[in-house]
């Protein structure tokens, strides 16, 4: 009875193990269920996510989407294709110098479009955008790219737009010079590079489209490294050093001494030193036949200006191009270069005075702002003093033809009162007389009705410059002998007529005598 007993608790035991087993499996289940639904939130949430990214962004660009440096956030490939056509309508740029536009360049110049490989990359960028990334875009994160080439213009059109711009064809003020030296009349030194204003045309080409395919709107010359220019380092330095010493040796070696007759005083013999020598391109000091033959050609033109034609600002803000005259100096160049080239060359010591002829106003090589400046166009007068204008007024010079006052820069040869002025068969006397040029000079002419305008083309001179009195009287106050008058011709000026005569009008004309005709046909 007792192992039966015990059966049977077993098989209790057994049913009770049983029993609690299933109440544990009733409860786990339940315990599961919230899982399941917060799992199926998850997924729906998601499913929305990814669907707000595609239907929201699908054929447009993320929030912060960056091409260029430009933001295109929510653009389609067709919106940003016409941002960038009317940024090519529209461009235009601006090219300064000294503060001021001195071309503009248009898209319409050179043909500026949007090119269909941009249109197709941008294309290829949105549809391989990964859509699911807008929410990270939203909160900040950028997708910054560059598209190259995303517009087209037409270079032969560009480059044939720049060549004929005012910028690329400015005139040169100042050659660019390589490093040299100079002689200071006790001893040499180096002097660096001269930096230019001349247009280096590939430079320039270089930099305009440079300014067009960043899509810049402003191009400063000055700014642009544009200008020819040599380099000057340490090295170039030590070269030029090596030439400052190398010139000292050979001129000190010479005794040599060449003055200019008239001129004295001026120190040439610097200025002979200077012009004798070159530097190479290697930067070695040479001194040869050649170098002193092109330094005399130098020394020419600086000294022979007699005759030569100038470029003159006129009172009218223009420029005329003036020649003839005897105003100026002019130096005997075969002469000088005989004597350097026995120095230099030859060896020989060398004391001279060469012929030099000086006829100008002091010191002044050139004309100065001391001057008589005659429009023989407009007829009109100005003469300045240490650069004022101390008179202008109207004149009546020589009848066109034979009679014409001829143009040049004259010196002033005389100041008179008081002179009877003798023609072919006329005498007539006038009270003030400034000769320039053999008998033709500036006078007072009482007999003219007129003065300015077109009068000369009827009553003109006999090449002589007519005034009223009381003008020639200012001129003949302020003139000084040797100072230059610049007669010259100039486009017709529409403000510039006929002034009648202030004084009166008196015939100063008479026939010549018996006498005074035998004297003038002796002479």
């Amino acid at each position: 009875m007792a192992e039966k007993k015990t059966v049977e608790e077993l098989i209790g035991k057994l049913d009770e193990k049983e029993k609690k087993r299933s109440r544990k499996n009733k409860g786990g289940k339940g315990g599961k269920k919230p899982f399941i639904y917060l799992g199926l939130a998850l997924l729906i949430l998601f499913v929305l996510y990814i669907a707000i990214g595609e239907v929201k962004y699908k054929g447009k660009f993320l929030p912060n989407t960056v091409i260029n440096g430009t933001d295109f956030s929510g653009m389609t490939a067709e919106e940003v294709e016409s941002y960038y056509q009317k940024v090519a309508n529209n461009y235009k740029l601006d090219i300064t110098k000294g503060g001021s536009v001195v071309d503009t360049l248009l898209a319409s110049d050179f043909d500026f479009v949007v090119t269909g490989s941009a249109v197709e990359k941008i294309n290829e960028k949105i549809d391989l955008q990964p859509n699911y990334k807008w929410l990270s875009a939203i909160l900040g994160e950028k997708d910054e790219y560059e598209i190259n080439n995303i517009l087209w213009y037409d270079e032969g059109k560009l480059k044939n737009f720049i060549v004929n711009s005012k910028g690329y064809n400015m005139p040169t003020t100042r050659k660019s010079k390589q490093g040299t030296i100079y002689y200071n009349g006790e001893n040499f030194q180096v002097i660096p590079p001269v930096v230019s204003d001349e247009i280096e045309p590939l430079k320039y080409i270089n930099a305009v489209k440079g300014k067009v395919d960043t899509l810049q709107r402003v191009m400063n010359v000055e700014e642009e490294n544009c200008y020819a220019k040599y380099d000057f380092n340490d090295e170039i330095k030590q070269k030029l050093e090596k030439a400052c010493e190398d010139a000292y040796k050979f001129f000190n070696e010479k005794e040599f001494n060449i003055k200019l007759k008239n001129n004295e005083d001026y120190d040439f013999r610097k200025e002979v030193i200077n012009y004798a020598y070159n530097i190479d391109y290697k930067y070695d000091f040479i001194c040869n036949e050649k170098t002193i033959s092109s330094g005399v050609e130098a020394l020419s033109k600086i000294h022979n200006t007699m005759g030569k034609e100038i470029e003159f600002e006129t009172s009218h803000g223009t420029k005329v191009k003036v020649k003839g005259g005897d105003y100026g100096t002019k130096i005997n160049s075969k002469e000088l270069e005989m004597y350097m080239k026995k120095a230099f060359i030859e060896k020989e010591d060398v004391n001279c005075v060469i012929d030099y002829k000086k006829n100008t106003l002091g010191d002044s090589i050139g004309i100065g702002d001391t001057y008589v400046e005659i429009d023989l166009t407009n007829q009109y007068l100005y003469m300045y003093v240490d650069g004022k204008l101390v008179k202008k007024a109207p004149v009546v010079t020589g009848l066109p033809g034979s009679r014409a006052t001829p143009q040049g820069v004259y010196r002033m040869k005389n100041r008179l009162t008081d002179v009877p002025l003798v023609g072919d068969n006329y005498v007539t006397p006038v009270k003030y007389w400034m000769a320039f040029n053999g008998g033709i000079g500036i006078h007072d002419a009482v007999w003219q009705r007129y003065f300015g305008g077109e009068y000369y083309k009827k009553k003109g001179s006999h090449g002589c410059v007519n005034m009223a009195m009381s003008d020639a009287k200012d001129v003949y106050e302020n003139a000084i002998v040797n100072m230059p008058v610049i007669c010259y011709y100039h486009e017709r000026l529409p403000e510039f007529k006929e002034v009648k005569s202030s004084g009166p009008i008196m015939a100063q004309y008479r026939p010549l005598t018996p006498r005074e005709r035998a004297i003038r046909n002796s002479l």
